[in-house]
C-alpha cells in the first residue's frame, strides 16, 4: 500500500494524521509478517478463547453488559469488543465475580465522559482509581484482577472497550522483530493512552469501510497497537547473570526513598531507579532481601536493620 492509499483510508475513517509516520514505519518493518487478504477484517471468526472461566448465576447473566459491536482480527487472535453497562449492574457483576484471571492480555479502554472511581486489585496490589475517557488499564494474561465501582451513581451508563490479544500473537510479533527472550507483561492501573484509543476507534469503524486496501491497513494498525503494548507494558526477561542480591547501599537507598516519600504516589520505576536496577530485577532482589514485595513494603514500611 503506498502513502497515498494510506492517506485516503485515514481520511475515510477520520484517523489522526499525526499517526501516519507510525503506520508507514510499521508497514515497512512488520506489516507483511502476518499478511494475507481476508484475515484481518471484522467478519472472520477465529479460535479466540476469551473468557475468565467463570460460572455465573442466572441473575448475574441477566445484567451482563450490552455488546455494542465486536471486531475479530487476524483469525481471532485479536478481538475488539465495545460495551455498555449500567453502574448498578456493574456493581452486581463485581460482587458475583470477585477475583479472576484473564486468559489473554486485555487492554480495558475507558470512554467515560465524566470521571469514575474504581477500587481495583491487580496482581496483588490495590488502588483506588479515578479514570475517564482516554485512559486504559492493562491486564496481563494470568494476572489476578478484581474491580469494584466506588462511584455512587447507580443509573449512570458506562461505555468501555476490551482490546484482547492472545498471548501467542504478541510473542510471535516480538520474535519476528528479534525479541526472542521471554517477556514480562506489566499489570498497569488506569493511565492515559490516547494512542491505543485512536487505534481502537479506527478499528471499530472498519466493518463499515469497503476498500480493497482495508485489510493491509488493518494489519498496520494492529502492528502499531501491538508494538505500543510491547514498548509500554512489557519488558524483556534477561537471564539472571548479574548481582544476586541487593547491596547494603542499594537497599538503604531504596528504603530511605520510600520512607521519605510516604503519602505520595510511589511507583516501582522511581524506587528501582534509585537502586540503579530495572523494575523486574529490583522487585525480585528486594523481596529476597526483605521478604516483601516493594508494594507490600510501601503499605507498612517498618524499619529494617541494615548492617
Amino acid at each position: 500500500m503506498d502513502s497515498g492509499s494510506l492517506r485516503q483510508l485515514r481520511q475515510k475513517i477520520q484517523f489522526p494524521s499525526d499517526i501516519g509516520s507510525t503506520n508507514q514505519y510499521y508497514e515497512k518493518r512488520i506489516g507483511n509478517r502476518f499478511g494475507g487478504r481476508g484475515k484481518a477484517g471484522g467478519h472472520h471468526v477465529g479460535p479466540m478463547t476469551f473468557g475468565y472461566s467463570l460460572r455465573l448465576s442466572p441473575s448475574v447473566c441477566a445484567v451482563a453488559p450490552s455488546y455494542l459491536s465486536s471486531v475479530q482480527l487476524h483469525n481471532g487472535q485479536v478481538k475488539l469488543m465495545n460495551m455498555q453497562v449500567r453502574l448498578v449492574d456493574l456493581l452486581q457483576i463485581a460482587d458475583a465475580i470477585r477475583q479472576h484471571r484473564p486468559k489473554q492480555h486485555v487492554v480495558c479502554l475507558h470512554h467515560f465522559e465524566q470521571p469514575v472511581k474504581f477500587d481495583r486489585n491487580l496482581d496483588g496490589r490495590t488502588r483506588r482509581e479515578t479514570t475517564a475517557k482516554g485512559d486504559i488499564a492493562f491486564l496481563p494474561a494470568g494476572a489476578p484482577t478484581m474491580l469494584h465501582p466506588a462511584t455512587k451513581e447507580p443509573d449512570r451508563l458506562l461505555s468501555y472497550s476490551y482490546f484482547i490479544f492472545e498471548p501467542e500473537y504478541l510473542t510471535e510479533l516480538a520474535a519476528s522483530n528479534g525479541v526472542s527472550r521471554r517477556l514480562d507483561f506489566k499489570p498497569t492501573f488506569a493511565t492515559r493512552d490516547s494512542f491505543l484509543h485512536e487505534v481502537a476507534a479506527a478499528l471499530s469503524t472498519l466493518p463499515q469501510i469497503k476498500d480493497p486496501a482495508t485489510d493491509l491497513f488493518v494489519e498496520t494498525l494492529l502492528n502499531a497497537a501491538s508494538a505500543r503494548i510491547l514498548q509500554n507494558y512489557a519488558e524483556v526477561r534477561y537471564p539472571f547473570r548479574g548481582q544476586r542480591r541487593l547491596t547494603d547501599d542499594q537497599l538503604r537507598l531504596a528504603i530511605d526513598y520510600v520512607q521519605d516519600h510516604i503519602g505520595e504516589a510511589l511507583d516501582l520505576h522511581s524506587v528501582s531507579r534509585i537502586a540503579g536496577l530495572s523494575e523486574f530485577h529490583f522487585a525480585r532482589l528486594f523481596k529476597a532481601a526483605t521478604g516483601e514485595t516493594p508494594f507490600q513494603f510501601t503499605s507498612d514500611p517498618e524499619p529494617i536493620a541494615i548492617p
